[in-house]
């Protein structure tokens, strides 16, 4: 068994990234914002082009292994959507397992795809990672996908498989935005999400989580918790529009000034809280 297998031989999926879709002027603030620039997290801004997506653009707001992926404009895709969540599996092959494990499971419907990306230099595209799109039901303006990354993309950002052969986060993410450069910064990682959803949306969601392993709990009415590898995730079932309404996340104590700013606000729609020295809440309304 390794890091990145449960004692089943399930694989692990561990929080990538978030996908939150902000309005105009929440994005222009997040974009000019020099504090989370210079003080949050590291900044990505990312023009792309893939098999799946077609072309979009994005700014990512990065820790240690996770990114918080932030769009200006619709998200790419053939529905309206509000926001996802991307999990990563590490362990090379994991891809195959996973697809295993939930049609064991006989509940779950997903499509998978290889993802092929546009790369400079390179007559063909790329095969870039394995996707896993879990079925959230028709519409979903939210998504759920399962990623295994290729050796081809870990190359193509110069970076380095693990002793043991994973493909680590952190090791995509320091080569894709540059290894921490000494400036201590406030953001270790997304420790959690916030999502509002339909009832049906939330069964499918924690269906599908819980093949890997991720353990339910009711904590209120009409709010589930789902706890799995660093990450708490709640479902909050209402009326409100499905979207991605909170992240937490994690700070590095070491980074706080306890006379700085403690609430940042990007747009009518965007708050962030420095709740304490270890935690912060950046929340997301609806711009209507």
């Amino acid at each position: 068994m390794t890091s990145g297998s449960a004692a089943n031989g399930t694989p692990v999926p561990r929080l990538d990234h978030v996908m939150v879709l902000l309005d105009g002027a929440a994005h222009r603030d997040v974009s000019a914002s020099g504090f989370l620039a210079k003080r949050f997290g590291r900044i990505k801004r990312k023009e792309a082009e893939s098999s799946v997506a077609g072309q979009y653009s994005t700014l990512g707001v990065a820790g240690e292994n996770t990114l918080i992926e932030l769009f200006g404009s619709d998200l790419p895709s053939a529905s309206p959507l509000t926001g996802g969540l991307v999990f990563s599996f590490e362990e090379p092959g994991s891809a195959e397992r996973a697809r295993a494990a939930l049609d064991a499971s006989g509940e779950v419907k997903y499509h998978h795809d290889l993802v092929l990306r546009t790369v400079e230099g390179a007559e063909e595209q790329q095969p870039w990672y394995h996707l896993i799109s879990v079925d959230l039901g028709e519409g979903s303006p939210l998504l759920l996908f399962l990623n295994e990354v290729t050796p081809e993309y870990f190359r193509s950002l110069g970076a380095r498989p693990a002793p043991d052969g994973a493909l680590l986060r952190k090791s995509y993410l320091d080569a894709a935005l540059g290894a921490p450069d000494g400036v201590k910064r406030l953001m270790k990682d997304v420790t959690g999400v916030t999502v509002s959803v339909t009832a049906d949306r939330g069964r499918r969601l924690a269906g599908a989580l819980a093949v890997f392993g991720f353990t339910e709990a009711e904590t209120a009415p009409g709010v589930r918790e789902l706890r799995g590898p660093g990450l708490t995730l709640r479902l909050e079932t209402g009326d409100r529009l499905e979207r991605v309404t909170e992240v937490e996340i994690g700070l590095d104590p070491d980074a706080c000034e306890p006379s700085g700013p403690r609430e940042f606000r990007f747009g009518e729609t965007s708050r962030m809280v420095l709740e304490s020295p270890e935690t912060a809440r950046w929340s997301f309304t609806p711009s209507h």
